[in-house]
């Protein structure tokens, strides 16, 4: 006959020893030179890429391995991202147009407020997807694919 001390010992031991699962890190895509993070199929470059993420893109960190994470998009897609262009954040807000103005277009900001430069206008009806906020500032991806900020007076759903 074995002790009940011994087997309960033991399964204390092995359960501080194993490691449990990671619990789950909500992190978004950083900005990129590139304009996307590469989801790959492993953990490094030499891995297929399965899709693009774009800034402001919700991530939830599964597991790491170095500096690459492997995470869970809100669609359950799973893959590994690089964790040097993931950062604590907003998430995206959504798909957004440009609304009707008296000039007939909006400025694109390089940031958030009238006193930066003008990227681009954008017209009544451009698609944009929203990426953070600031104020009455919103960060946008345009359809061209430029990002900036828009007043969010002259935006709709």
């Amino acid at each position: 006959m074995r002790p009940i001390f011994s087997t309960l010992f033991l399964t204390a031991l092995l359960a501080t020893a194993l490691p449990g699962p990671v619990p789950a890190q909500t992190l978004y895509v950083a900005q990129t030179s590139d304009g996307y993070l590469n989801m790959r199929s492993g953990p490094g470059t030499r891995f297929d890429v399965l899709r693009r993420l774009s800034p402001g893109d919700r991530v939830d960190v599964q597991e790491t391995e170095g500096s690459w994470y492997y995470v869970r998009l809100p669609s359950g897609a799973r893959g590994w991202v690089s964790g040097n262009f993931l950062e604590r954040g907003q998430e995206a807000t959504g798909l957004l147009f440009v609304a009707r103005s008296d000039d007939g277009y909006l400025n694109l900001r390089a940031g958030p407020g009238t006193d930066h430069e003008i990227l681009r206008r954008m017209y009544p009806g451009d698609r944009l997807d929203a990426l953070g906020r600031q104020g009455r500032w919103v960060q946008v991806r345009h359809v061209s694919g430029a990002v900036g900020w828009a007043y969010d007076a002259y935006l709709t759903r």
